[in-house]
């Protein structure tokens, strides 16, 4: 059975760029040897297709644990594996939406502190549309005193 239901792509702001951003959703509500071999195997598939096309960026993937009600040992070794991979193409893996028990076992195990986990995909939109609008803001304002200082030159 696939574990994975769908992948989407988002366009995350950093300050003036723009990074490409993938979610894959998990469907399966428990995340083992088997599901996280099937995802890994997706991330390691992923960063040798972005390495054979020379792209010099490898985009960040949000995985959405949603629908996970339970994680193994197992199942955070493959995750672990996975952000080490994304780590050494100096990328990341975050995560988001975990449920209570799952947030436990990363609390517990101490994971929790290695990955950049988010309430939800909402919140993680959201902080960087405030970081997007936030630098406009701060362009806007720039080129603004910029024109009034070269007013006062006349």
């Amino acid at each position: 059975m696939d574990t994975i239901t769908k992948v989407e792509q988002l366009s995350i702001h950093k300050g003036s760029k723009i990074e490409p951003t993938f979610i894959i959703k998990l469907t399966n509500s428990k995340f083992d040897n088997f599901a996280g071999s099937e995802l890994l195997a997706k991330v390691e598939s992923w960063v040798s297709a972005n390495v054979m096309m020379n792209n010099k960026e490898t985009p960040v993937l949000i995985v959405d644990m949603e629908n996970v009600e339970f994680i193994d040992s197992q199942g955070l070794q493959k995750l672990l594996a996975a952000l080490r991979l994304m780590q050494s193409q100096n990328s990341n893996l975050l995560l988001c939406s975990q449920q209570p028990a799952v947030g436990i076992v990363f609390e517990i195990s101490r994971v929790d502190q290695l990955f950049g986990i988010f309430p939800s995909l909402d919140k993680f939109i959201n902080q960087f549309d405030i970081h997007k609008h936030l630098f406009l803001v701060c362009q806007w304002l720039r080129k603004a005193l910029l024109e009034y200082c070269m007013d006062g030159e006349s």
